[in-house]
Formats: structure tokens, sequence, C-alpha cells
């Protein structure tokens, strides 16, 4: 199987754009760079950067993951990207990152360089360990992008 990220200029060009997408402001179901994002508009902002797309996200309220236990975030991006399912060790550069909060998977966050990039609530977006305990513990799956 050939993953998407396999390319090193790929993987290089994926670097560059998540460096410019930092310390854009977190705004609930938003993806305007250095305006305003959330975790989910900023995976598919960076993916439409990087030539795939264009990705329309369906509405959702802030709190849907506190009440319910269907996948919204997890089929959401299994119908539009083509990816591999994976459990959450041994994340490769470019991988989409899913952690859980509440019922069900509700957070997500690209890998890259041994960091993950995500929009955190209430705050922006951020580059934060892999090892970090507060999102380790709340991993649970990686979507690798096939090629």
């Amino acid at each position: 199987m050939k993953y998407y990220f396999e390319d090193k200029e790929k993987v290089k060009q994926l670097g560059n754009i998540l460096e410019g997408w930092l310390n854009t402001p977190f705004r609930h179901y938003s993806g305007v760079k250095g305006m305003g994002c959330d975790c989910i508009h900023l995976v598919a902002r960076v993916l439409e950067e990087m030539g795939m797309g264009p990705f329309v996200i369906p509405p959702y309220s802030k709190d849907w993951h506190l009440h319910k236990t269907n996948e919204l975030l997890t089929d959401g991006i299994k119908a539009r990207v083509k990816v591999e399912e994976l459990s959450p060790e041994n994340p490769m550069d470019g991988d989409i990152l899913l952690f859980k909060f509440g019922k069900a998977i509700s957070h997500s966050a690209l890998f890259y360089d041994g960091r993950i990039y995500h929009a955190v609530t209430n705050l922006k977006v951020l580059k934060t360990t892999w090892t970090d305990k507060i999102w380790y513990k709340r991993r649970e799956k990686i979507m690798r992008i096939l090629a």
C-alpha cells in the first residue's frame, strides 16, 4: 500500500503549511488561516493546501460528542479522504490523529515531526508533543492517507 506522505517533498510542504497555521485563534466551525479555525477545519484546510479536496464540513454543534455516540468525525473523514484506519501507536508524518472526548471521537489533529498540530478549544492552533499526557491518554485512532 502506498501512502500520500511517503514522498519527502510532500512531507516538507506539509511542515511549511502547518507552521503557517500556528497561532490561528480557535473559532468553532471556521477555517480561515490567521483569523480562526477549529480542529477539523484545520485538517481540511491543510489538506486542501496540499492539493486535496475541496472539503465541505457539514454543520455540527459544539457539544455533539457529549450526548451522542455516533462517530461523526471518523465517518466524515473516511467519506472525504481515502485512508487506512490504524491503532494510535507509531504515527508517521501526515497522519490524521483522532482523540476521544465525551462519548465519541471528537478531536482531530495532524502529526508532523513528532508533534501534534491542532486547534485547541478556546486557545489557538498549537503544536504539542505526541507524548503530552493530556492528549496521549485520549488518542484513539490514526487515519493514514493513501496515495
